[in-house]
C-alpha cells in the first residue's frame, strides 16, 4: 500500500481471528487503530505518529518550511506524509489568587517572569538560545534560597486550574479520523519542584538542607496537579499526558518511587475513571526506570529515547515494559539529521531495527523526542513507505 492511500485512515482488510470471531483490523480508521494501541491491544499494523510541532515551527517562521508542505497546516502535513496525527491541545486555565501578581519585564536578551505576593518577589528569566524563533533556556530559576521557597510555596498555594475544553473541542474536529488529542502538562511534583521551580543543582542541595520545607512544597503540587489532571481526565482529550522530560540522572530509581510511583498512581485513578490513556513524556535517560513503569499507573510512556542515544536498544526497552505499557517512540531525533547518519543508513535502521518489531503489541513508532529544526525532512517523509514495504 502507498502511503499516500493511507491518508484516508483505511488500509487493505486482513482477516484475522480473534476470541472466535472474525475481525478485520484493516477496516479500522487510523484513530481507531491509534486508540487500540493505545490500550495496548493488537492493531496488526505499525501505527506512525510523528512530532514535529517544533520543526515546523521553527522553520514556519524562518521561512524554510519545504515548498510542498507551504500552507498546510500541521495537521494535513501529518496526513500527507501519511501518518497517524498526535494533536496536542489545551484544555486548561490557570488562575492565581488575587494576592499574586505575575509581571514579564525584558533586561537585555531575557525575557523575565515576576512573581509578587504579600511575603515577596521571586523572578525566573529565560534566555536566547540558537536564534529569534528557538526555545529559550531558562537560565535563572526562581528558588535560590530557603526565602525564595517560601515565597514559591505560596505561590503554588495561590495557584488553581479550571476547565477550559474548546481548544480540545476545536482539536477532535481538526484531526477528525486521523489520530488522537493529548491534553496535559503537568509534571512529577518533585521534578516541578527541581526542573522548574529551583533548578536541578540548586534542588538537591535544598532539599538536602531543608527537606521538610522542599517537601510541603512538593505536596502543594502534588495536590494541584492531581485537580488539575482530574479536570483533563473529564476532558474531551483521547490522551492525558504528563510533561515530566524523565531522566534517570535527574529522578534516579530511588527518588522515582518515592515521588513518582504515588502521584501517578493517584493520576490513574481519575484517568482510568473516564477512560482516558495516561502517557508520561520520558525524553531523557530512562534505561533504569523502564523496568519501573509497569504497574505505576502510566497506560504509555511516549518519547523514549533509545540507542544511539541511550544506553538501551528498542527492543529491550519495549521488553522491560513486560507487555504491560505501550511504547511511543523508536526513532531517535538524530537519526533525522544529516549530521546523525546518511539517508542510507537511515533506512537501513527503520528496516533492520523498527520493522522486526511491526505488529507487535505494545508499540508505537515515534519520535524520541522530536524531529529537530535543522532535520532533513524528507526521511519523516520516507517512514510511512518504509514500514509499508513500498519504499
Amino acid at each position: 500500500m502507498n502511503h499516500r492511500d493511507s491518508i484516508t485512515g483505511f488500509a487493505h482488510c486482513r482477516p484475522v481471528a480473534q476470541a472466535g470471531s472474525l475481525c478485520y483490523y484493516g477496516c479500522m480508521t487510523k484513530r481507531e487503530r491509534y486508540l487500540r494501541a493505545l490500550r495496548n491491544e493488537q492493531v496488526g499494523e505499525l501505527v506512525w505518529a510523528p512530532n514535529f510541532d517544533y520543526w515546523l515551527a521553527v522553520n514556519r517562521a524562518e521561512g524554510s518550511v519545504p515548498p510542498q508542505f507551504e500552507g498546510l497546516s500541521r495537521n494535513d502535513i501529518v496526513r500527507a506524509v501519511g501518518a497517524s496525527i498526535w494533536n496536542r491541545a489545551g484544555a486548561l486555565k490557570t488562575t492565581l489568587d488575587p494576592t499574586v501578581q505575575g509581571e514579564w519585564t525584558d533586561e537585555g536578551d531575557a525575557r523575565v517572569h515576576w512573581f509578587h505576593t504579600p511575603i515577596g518577589s521571586i523572578r525566573a528569566a529565560w534566555f536566547p538560545t540558537e536564534g529569534a524563533h528557538r526555545s529559550r533556556f531558562l537560565g535563572e530559576h526562581y528558588v535560590k534560597d530557603l526565602e525564595s521557597l517560601r515565597v514559591m510555596t505560596y505561590v503554588a498555594e495561590a495557584t488553581r486550574y479550571e476547565a477550559d475544553y474548546g481548544p480540545a473541542l476545536q482539536a477532535l474536529e481538526d484531526t477528525g479520523d486521523d489520530g488522537v488529542v493529548v491534553t496535559g502538562g503537568f509534571c512529577v511534583p518533585f521534578i516541578e519542584f527541581a526542573k522548574n521551580n529551583a533548578g536541578y543543582a540548586s534542588a538537591y542541595y535544598l532539599w538536602a538542607d531543608h527537606r521538610a520545607e522542599v517537601d510541603h512544597l512538593i505536596g502543594v503540587w502534588f495536590e494541584r496537579f492531581v485537580e488539575g489532571f482530574r479536570i483533563l481526565a473529564e476532558g474531551p482529550g483521547d490522551v492525558v499526558a504528563t510533561g515530566d522530560n524523565m531522566d534517570e540522572w535527574t529522578l534516579p530509581p530511588r527518588l522515582f518511587r518515592e515521588y513518582a510511583i504515588p502521584f501517578y498512581q493517584e493520576v490513574s485513578r481519575h484517568t482510568r475513571v473516564h477512560g482516558k490513556v495516561f502517557e508520561g513524556h520520558w525524553c531523557g535517560r530512562t534505561h533504569h526506570l523502564l523496568p519501573l513503569v509497569p504497574g505505576c499507573g502510566l497506560d504509555c510512556v511516549e518519547a523514549v529515547v533509545t540507542a544511539p542515544m541511550a544506553d538501551v536498544t528498542l527492543a529491550d526497552a519495549i521488553g522491560a515494559l513486560d507487555g504491560n505499557v505501550v511504547l511511543q517512540g523508536g526513532i531517535p531525533s538524530v537519526l533525522v539529521c544529516e549530521e546523525g547518519c546518511t539517508s542510507d543508513e537511515f533506512d537501513r535502521y527503520i528496516e533492520e531495527i523498527v520493522m522486526p518489531l511491526r505488529g507487535r503489541r505494545g508499540f508505537i513508532l515515534g519520535m524520541s523526542d522530536n524531529v529537530p529544526p535543522n532535520a532533513d525532512f524528507a526521511r519523516v517523509e520516507r517512514v510511512a513507505d518504509l514500514i509499508s514495504g513500498s519504499g
